[in-house]
């Protein structure tokens, strides 16, 4: 491939941090490994910060916190199979406490599916238990149209987790740079009760 060809393409990596950025999503927490390695790798190049963790459960929470005390969620990237599982527990409690968090699990290759593919799991399935929207981009167009409904379900209505897995052999995967369309960043959530202060003044 020419140098011309790898600027005017980009990697589904590469995708998926600029849509995270593009939602501002400022911090993630994980651990690296097959085959999300280049995902981290993309997330800091364009300005996302991330933090290594020794456990995904601990990354979880560590994200699910930031989007507690910030608004935004934070992300938390993991390996398929163990990976994955081991951030169930932080999930789960990032939906009972009403925290916002995207996780981001790597998964087998497509062309694998089914076929006892390395830490094949039914990730995707598994999540749904434990978020509020969960989803495997088809395509890597699709991706920033994925990633904008994660964060914007993550914090509209009541906060909570939300989950998106992508394809061993998405990572890697390109695309030309023309067929890829950002979402703009979606809106603070609506408010759904009237501050104080307004209520005192009103009746007041």
């Amino acid at each position: 491939m020419s140098d011309n060809m790898k600027e005017e393409s980009l990697t589904g990596a590469q995708i998926l941090a600029e849509s995270l950025k593009a939602q501002e999503v400022e911090y993630m927490f994980g651990i690296v490994g097959v085959p999300v390695i280049e995902v981290a790798m993309a997330a800091q190049a364009v300005g996302i910060k991330y933090v290594g963790m020794r456990n995904e459960q601990a990354a979880c929470y560590a994200a699910s916190a930031v989007g507690y005390l910030t608004g935004r969620p934070g992300a938390c990237l993991v390996v398929s199979g163990p990976g994955l599982i081991h951030a169930l527990g932080g999930m789960a409690n990032a939906n009972v406490n009403c925290w916002p968090v995207v996780v981001i699990g790597g998964s087998s290759d497509r062309n694998q599916e089914n076929m006892g593919a390395f830490q094949e799991f039914p990730q995707v399935e598994a999540c749904r238990l434990y978020s509020k929207f969960c989803a495997r981009p088809s395509s890597l167009d699709a991706i920033p149209l994925v990633v904008e409904k994660a964060v914007r379900s993550s914090i509209y209505g009541r906060p909570g987790a939300c989950y998106i897995d992508i394809a061993g052999d998405m990572v890697n995967a390109t695309i030309d740079k023309s067929k890829v369309q950002y979402i703009p960043c979606c809106l603070p959530p609506p408010v759904s009760m009237a501050e104080p202060y307004a209520i005192a003044k009103t009746l007041s």
